[in-house]
């Protein structure tokens, strides 16, 4: 072969599989992944088995109706795996946001919150409020007080990333 790079890249409502390489290291998988695909679909389920990740319980009812039903992850790397590779800062700093808001008292977030929790996942946003005030501009999110929450059309864009493991 000539060495060119492939890729194989498989969603899954989202669990997403990919095998990346060269053309030969590729095709060396495509049978097992053939069979692990057959099996899946003989399996007599619609839906993939996924990894329940651990989780903890949520308050539903958050005053601005934001709140997922259920629950979600102890950790927000949990759900920054999810993330695709095309997510922006942004669209990381309105998880990040998310997540602290589901764990604050007043149901809210700020920049430093949502930074820090990136931070501990070894991901370095460049400009924080930047970020934050893109997502304030494309009504992400909105002013509470002296903080922000995640809106409507915040929660939308999350499921939009995340897809299934967000709901």
């Amino acid at each position: 072969m000539d060495g060119t790079r492939t890729r194989l890249k498989i969603n899954l409502s989202a669990g997403e599989f990919e095998v990346e390489g060269s053309e030969a290291f590729v095709e060396r998988y495509a049978e097992r992944i053939d069979a692990l695909f057959a099996g899946l679909a003989g399996s007599g389920s619609a839906e993939p088995v996924l990894p329940t990740p651990a989780t903890v319980t949520l308050n539903a009812n958050s005053s601005n109706g934001a709140a997922i039903q259920g629950s979600a992850p102890a950790h927000i790397g949990e759900w920054l795996e999810h993330m695709p590779r095309s997510a922006t800062d942004v669209d990381r700093m309105l998880l990040s946001g998310y997540f602290a808001q589901l764990r604050s008292g007043d149901q809210s977030f700020g920049t430093g919150e949502a930074n820090a929790l990136l931070t501990d996942q070894g991901i370095k946003v460049g400009n924080p409020s930047q970020c934050v005030k893109q997502n304030l501009v494309a009504k992400r999110v909105f002013k509470h007080q002296r903080r922000y929450r995640v809106s409507q059309t915040g929660l939308e864009q999350l499921r939009q990333l995340l897809g299934p493991i967000f709901e």
